[in-house]
């Protein structure tokens, strides 16, 4: 009972093999987040031609820093009437420009995930307080933090929100994450693979088979059987999602 959080298996990199790659994943559930205009669309067909992939909606800051305020306006009106389990990718990002226009769009898909009253899953690349003020500031719940990588005073912050965090395999090397999930409950724990990004094989595509890395590695830091873990993260997957 595996769980990808958070992935993008409508990237061209699995145009060769995208069904065996899900099928081999051994997830029941592989949240494919939308990030653009066009993936949101392609995420809506990708999820009738495979149950196990889970539709969530949104626009990266990198595409919110760009388009028009009309244009972002548009597509949430059209997310809107979408049927999803999440909204996300979404959030903000301070490597690309226009944070004030950033942080406008990212309050309206925040309201839009409150108002569907499903989850919101948050990218904050060097914007992680920014992030967490937003969200504070919005009273956002069933929130998840995907590869968050903000200190841990602010880790502390968002989980006295209630926040949710999605470890990606790369927590087997990396100390920072390590350092998370020995420092947040398990019940605040989910597994992703920003797949086919953020690899923890060097010079490989991620997928999301991978996630067993991730559980193997959070039963290691807590001292639990893998099992166990994997269970948590599906029970903590079903009490945001249903």
């Amino acid at each position: 009972m595996f769980i990808d959080a958070h992935t993008h298996l409508t990237d061209k990199a699995f145009d060769f093999d995208r069904k065996e790659v899900i099928e081999r994943s051994g997830c029941v559930a592989l949240v494919n987040n939308g990030y653009t205009i066009s993936d949101n669309r392609a995420t809506l067909v990708l999820a009738k031609e495979f149950p196990p992939v889970k539709v969530a909606l949104g626009l990266h800051p990198s595409e919110t820093a760009v388009l028009s305020q009309k244009e972002v306006d548009t597509e949430i009106e059209w997310i809107a009437k979408q049927k999803c389990v999440a909204i996300g990718e979404i959030g903000l990002d301070f490597t690309y420009d226009e944070p004030e226009k950033q942080i406008v769009s990212f309050q309206k898909l925040i309201a839009l995930a409150l108002k569907k009253d499903i989850p919101m899953i948050i990218h904050s690349r060097k914007a992680e307080k920014e992030v967490l003020d937003v969200l504070e500031e919005m009273k956002a719940k069933k929130v998840i933090l995907h590869c968050f990588s903000g200190k841990v005073k602010l880790i502390e912050r968002a989980e006295k929100l209630g926040y949710t965090f999605s470890i990606p395999p790369i927590v087997n090397h990396s100390q920072h994450f390590q350092d998370l999930v020995k420092k947040v409950s398990i019940t605040k724990l989910l597994t992703e693979t920003d797949a086919p990004f953020l690899s923890p094989k060097k010079g490989e595509r991620n997928e999301p088979a991978y996630v067993q890395i991730s559980v193997k590695k959070i039963a290691e830091i807590k001292g639990m059987d893998a099992k166990e873990v994997e269970h948590s993260i599906f029970a903590n997957y079903q009490r945001l999602f249903y």
